[in-house]
């Protein structure tokens, strides 16, 4: 009788129990395990704005101004705290995150001109504030090693002796995706700095090679002459050139030119890369003929891929835009051609493990590619372009609120138009507004569907749309929305979503009534249409639905 509670309290007692030791951890160690966790959220700049109906940006204009304000407050406020600095004296957070205690640049601190600041300087890639440093350095007598003196030759010759454009800034997106970049393409200085350092360091085919490339990335008639006469001077001195330079002089050349630099790389043994390759394209005739292009791309792929190059995405882009046929060359043959190497080109990426960046204009295959498949209506291959982009390997997005928004927007029109309505109705409900603005030739399109083919839930939505994007105020538009309104299938709502869809007809019509009022008091001519007389046949329109 005593057995059983016997032996489970002998079991229990033989049982150890031991307190494992506190493993040691830095402060941060735990953060750090949890940040390994978490990836990049693709789509926070398209959600990032979804809010109040009436607050949700419709227009690509507006997104952008979103996207620039909330950008804008951050600058400010790293400003004031560089400003400021005192008023985070007693943060005492840690880990201590340097991007919350801003400090000034190193172009804003004085200058003592030594060799340890301009290396500072070389490696923060303040281009002018090192040209400065480098000059005040020399002023004092002092000389400067020829590895440092290198460096800048490198920086002030890549950069045209002018500070990173904001094509190039990584800190801040709106500025670099949505100013004006033309500082970027800034002609070659004469009598600057670069001549200067290209004179005092000791001549080599790196340093050649440096300034012929500089020189025909910052181009101009001098820069150009300058490249050539350079080298010239490379093959006279037995000098191998570089394939960066081959292939900035490729760039500023013409096709003829071209197979001259080709045979040049061959003969001195140099390896070409893909931006070979791409600069060979650039530079092709785009006067010939269909069939001659085909021909010239055939060869020098073929050829290129002898030397063990393989293009990338932006060698894609180069070729499906120099084979896009022109206005004369839009013949079913010609189009027929054109999708077929996008179709290889298609299945390659489906083929791939991974898709990676590797020149910055690799998204704009993908626009390019969409366009090209749309304009020659071929569905298959645009819901191909569409899953390859969609897919988890492929790296390479286009720029959020800039081309990806062109890319969506023929994507979703050509859906609107092709398929039935349910599957059209599901990608303009998961595409506008987010990604795609409300645009009023989508919103004709998707009413004239919903017309043949009533349905309710999408109705509404394009209600909404219709008013959030303005559209209210044209008369030509209203009449379409009534049209649309008025088809809609009562006999099938339920009682739910007949009393929600009285409840719109009333929206609508009183919103209209407001706009009659208000073109009436501002005597405002552009909303005409709207009038006592339109307010009057839409009232008997919907009256039946609303008694």
């Amino acid at each position: 009788m005593f057995r059983k509670p016997l032996l489970q309290f002998s079991r229990s007692c033989s049982t150890k129990i031991s307190i494992p030791y506190a493993i040691k951890r830095t402060p941060t160690e735990l953060l750090e395990a949890l940040n390994t966790t978490v990836g990049v959220d693709k789509t926070a700049p398209h959600f990032s704005f979804i809010d109040d109906p009436l607050t949700i940006p419709t227009s690509d204009y507006a997104k952008r101004v979103y996207f620039q304000s909330k950008e804008l407050g951050k600058r400010a406020a790293r400003q004031l705290a560089t400003e400021w600095p005192t008023l985070f004296m007693y943060d005492i957070d840690e880990p201590r995150l340097p991007v919350f205690r801003p400090t000034h640049p190193l172009s804003m601190m004085p200058l003592e001109g030594t060799e340890d600041e301009l290396i500072k300087l070389i490696d923060a890639k303040e281009v002018k504030t090192a040209g400065d440093c480098y000059e005040k350095i020399r002023s004092k007598g002092e000389n400067v090693s020829d590895q440092v003196q290198m460096d800048l030759f490198k920086l002030v010759v890549y950069y045209n002796e002018n500070d990173v454009p904001l094509s190039e800034n990584k800190e801040y997106p709106a500025l670099r995706n949505m100013s004006d970049n033309k500082d970027s393409y800034i002609p070659w200085v004469k009598q600057s700095l670069s001549d200067l350092l290209f004179e005092t360091i000791p001549k080599s085919s790196e340093t050649y090679s440096i300034m012929i490339s500089g020189l025909c990335k910052h181009t101009s008639s001098y820069s150009v002459e300058t490249a050539l006469k350079l080298y010239n001077e490379m093959l006279s001195n037995k000098m191998i050139p570089s394939i960066q330079a081959f292939n900035g002089l490729i760039s500023v050349s013409s096709q003829k030119g071209t197979i001259g630099y080709l045979k040049k790389i061959n003969e001195l043994k140099v390896q070409p890369n893909v931006d070979t390759l791409n600069a060979c394209i650039q530079v092709a005739s785009k006067k010939a003929k269909f069939e001659e292009k085909l021909n010239f791309v055939q060869k020098l792929i073929l050829e290129f891929r002898l030397a063990n190059v393989q293009p990338n995405l932006y060698t894609y882009d180069l070729i499906i835009n120099y084979l896009k046929p022109t206005a004369n060359e839009k013949t079913t043959e010609n189009f027929r051609i054109s999708i077929a190497v996008l179709d290889q080109i298609i299945t390659k990426l489906e083929t791939m493990e991974e898709i990676r960046y590797e020149n910055e204009n690799d998204s704009n295959f993908f626009r390019s590619a969409m366009y090209l498949a749309v304009d020659a209506n071929n569905a298959l291959l645009v819901e191909r372009i569409n899953k390859v982009y969609s897919d988890k390997k492929n790296k390479v997005k286009l720029i959020a609120f800039m081309s990806e928004e062109n890319y969506y927007y023929k994507y979703l029109v050509y859906n609107l138009l092709k398929l039935p309505l349910s599957e059209a109705g599901k990608i303009y409900l998961d595409l506008v507004p987010r990604v795609v603005s409300v645009y009023p030739d989508v919103l004709k399109i998707f009413m004239n569907r919903l017309i043949q083919t009533p349905n309710w839930r999408l109705t509404k939505r394009v209600v909404e749309d219709f008013i959030t994007r303005g559209e209210m105020i044209f008369g030509g538009s209203s009449k379409l929305l009534i049209k649309t309104l008025t088809s809609t299938d009562v006999n099938s709502l339920s009682p739910e979503e007949l009393l929600n869809f009285k409840e719109t007809l009333t929206k609508c019509l009183n919103i209209w009534k407001e706009v009659a009022q208000f073109a009436q008091e501002k005597d405002a001519k552009f909303m005409t249409n709207i009038d006592d007389k339109f307010i009057e046949e839409t009232t008997l329109k919907f009256s039946k639905y609303l008694n």
